[in-house]
């Protein structure tokens, strides 16, 4: 597999070109996504770090992966990442590091999440299942905050408004697997 750009900007490039080849203005991206003109010029330009939140409803909005946005292209019929390889990507919630292959439908990511006393919120369609591998974290879902702490999973609807920050002095780490359909109940 082919190396992947050393920059901080290499996201930013990605959804830039993204739009580009669509012909969209950023005023359409920003629409269908929530931000704003000047929101989106920022985080194409490198000037602003996207929440996962954004990111995987920028990838719904392209119809690609969330790896597709963020991570090398493959050419194999599987994707694999050693644990000697992992390459995080800077985010508003922490260091990202995608797990999940070019495969639309899922999207897996180890997520560091710095401590801090706010954290972006997120809404976007589909399903998310968070696992605390260590440290622990505040989830707030609409109007409830739940504490969880490592071995804790939670599953909810990612339709629903919410965001995730570490507890304590300590990166917290988690893994974070989304769906990019509409939960069907």
């Amino acid at each position: 597999m082919a190396a992947q750009p050393t920059d901080d900007n290499w996201i930013g490039r990605r959804i830039a070109s993204l739009r580009k080849e669509r012909g969209w203005t950023l005023a359409v991206v920003g629409q269908r996504v929530g931000l704003s003109t000047t929101q989106l010029s920022r985080i194409e330009s490198g000037g602003r770090q996207s929440s996962v939140g954004t990111l995987i409803e920028l990838a719904r909005v392209f119809e690609v992966t969330l790896s597709e946005l963020v991570a090398e292209e493959s050419t194999r019929s599987f994707h694999l990442v050693r644990a000697g390889e992992h390459e995080p990507r800077e985010s508003a919630n922490g260091a990202m590091t995608t797990l999940s292959g070019n495969y639309p439908g899922l999207d897996a990511v180890l997520l560091t999440i710095q401590p801090s006393s706010s954290a972006p919120v997120a809404q976007h369609s589909g399903e998310e299942w968070l696992y605390i591998v260590d440290g622990s974290v505040e989830v707030t879902i609409g109007d409830e905050k739940l504490c969880l702490g490592s071995g804790d999973s939670l599953h909810f609807p990612s339709s629903s408004a919410h965001s995730v920050r570490a507890l304590g002095d300590v990166p917290s780490r988690a893994l974070l697997v989304s769906t990019t359909t509409k939960p069907q109940r």
